[in-house]
């Protein structure tokens, strides 16, 4: 059964030095412990043949979560391909509880950007029941390309089939994505914060958000306990 992990105060997102990152996993632990953090959740780079060991990544995650004392979650990011799969193996896909689908690399196409979101969106359906699938910093594609991602009627058709498919999606902090004009188009509960975190200065940007952020029960009148960052 699906995990429900962005409840409360989590941390998501995150990159290591085994990939593009700077810091290790012990700093990402640290960093969750001094702002009370309830959850952890990576979100390694991955491909089908990655180039770093996984299992022992796994591994340093688990015994570093049993150390803290905080509830961490083993995530992957990996990249839409043109075919509409996902640059993943099945064997580290099953590792995952959480998968990021990327735009990183993708061909200057938009009719074939969105083609074959659409085909990943089908393809995986069935994993989305067990599995987080999240559209890690959706637009970045058509941002890169000096493109308003709001003003584009191919975005706006994919972030539509995102929410039908049950798709979370990711508010990027590093990158400034969601536009700030969609986020009343999309349902709360799909909407998950993300730091995209590589480098200290990446935390502290999740860090300022944070504290700015206060959450009061939907549901009652009780006060806010604490800070929630992302679905509730």
């Amino acid at each position: 059964m699906k995990s429900n992990m962005f409840q409360g105060n989590y941390l998501f997102h995150l990159h290591t030095e085994r990939t593009d990152g700077k810091l290790f996993i012990q700093d990402y632990f640290a960093a969750a412990c001094r702002c009370g953090a309830r959850s952890i959740i990576f979100l390694e780079h991955i491909r089908k043949y990655p180039g770093y060991d996984v299992e022992a990544f796994v591994k340093e995650i688990r015994d570093s979560a049993r150390e803290a004392g905080v509830d961490a979650f083993i995530g992957f990011e990996t990249r839409l391909l043109p075919n509409g799969s996902l640059d993943i193996s099945d064997k580290h896909l099953e590792l995952a509880e959480v998968i990021g689908i990327a735009e990183h690399g993708f061909p200057d196409n938009v009719e074939l950007l969105k083609l074959s979101f659409l085909k990943v969106l089908d393809l995986y359906r069935y994993k989305m029941r067990s599995k987080n699938f999240v559209w890690v910093h959706p637009g970045l594609w058509f941002k890169r390309r000096g493109m308003n991602p709001a003003h584009s009627l191919h975005y706006l058709s994919m972030l539509a089939h995102a929410q039908k498919a049950d798709l979370l999606i990711e508010r990027n902090l590093r990158y400034g994505l969601i536009d700030e004009s969609l986020v009343s188009q999309i349902t709360p509960s799909s909407l998950v914060v993300g730091a995209d975190a590589h480098t200290a200065e990446d935390l502290k940007v999740w860090t300022n958000w944070q504290s700015s952020y206060t959450y009061q029960c939907p549901a009652c009148d009780c006060p806010p306990a604490g800070r929630a960052v992302g679905r509730q």
